[in-house]
């Protein structure tokens, strides 16, 4: 697949930058995982879901060295369309210094059920965080839906408020071929641990008229990490 065949050099040659960030040796790797029970699941803005809850979960295999691989799921609506969502992943990130860091990789997003043509699609993203803040971008050399090339600019940012509690900002930029399709999402967001379980409310928001998925909203989740 000539797509597939571009993306993953492409995610080669960025993980190939990692390693002079640290040396690759055969080291431990750590399995871990994590569920999450949100009450919509809003994937860059839209609802994947339409507006109804999702059950979500992931396990990822990380080594010492920074390499890590994961898998990741939900459910899904897309009416007739679909009702499953699977993504593999492949990257790796780590430390540049104390404060600096970064995580590059490829990603297949998967809809095993799905009958749109070109439902599945790979990225390859990559991030730099300093402190609580980071910027990010993804790629894709063909979309959704064949929707061809895109862009996924964004950056986000975490503040302490208190001890327990964090202001959580977001904004994102989804740039296509096809510039009318273009938008910008963002969310504002609470979040806080309680007995080992994560919880956060958000609302989420798109400067896209006319579409009840892209509508603001208020999101409620809850995630538990092993």
């Amino acid at each position: 697949m000539k797509t597939a065949t571009k993306m993953t050099t492409l995610a080669t040659s960025m993980m190939l930058l990692g390693l002079s960030a640290g040396s690759f040796s055969a080291s431990a790797v750590e399995l871990s995982g994590d569920i999450t029970f949100t009450s919509d699941y809003a994937f860059r803005g839209i609802s994947q879901t339409e507006e109804a809850p999702a059950i979500q979960g992931g396990l990822s295999l990380a080594s010492e060295s920074g390499f890590y691989v994961s898998v990741w799921g939900s459910n899904v609506d897309f009416l007739a369309e679909g009702t499953l969502e699977l993504d593999v992943m492949l990257g790796w990130s780590g430390a540049i210094n104390d404060d600096w860091s970064t995580d590059v990789g490829i990603m297949r997003y998967g809809y095993p059920n799905a009958e749109i043509d070109g439902s599945n699609f790979w990225e390859v993203y990559g991030s730099l965080s300093y402190k609580d803040l980071t910027f990010g971008l993804a790629y894709s050399d063909d979309y959704y839906a064949n929707s061809g090339k895109f862009y996924y600019i964004y950056a986000n940012y975490s503040y302490a408020l208190t001890e327990n509690f964090s202001l959580d900002l977001h904004v994102g930029q989804n740039e296509y071929d096809d510039s009318s399709a273009s938008y910008l999402d963002w969310s504002v967001g609470i979040s806080t641990e309680v007995l080992g379980a994560g919880l956060s409310l958000a609302y989420v928001d798109t400067d896209i008229n006319g579409s009840y998925l892209a509508d603001s909203r208020v999101i409620f989740s809850i995630s538990k990490s092993f």
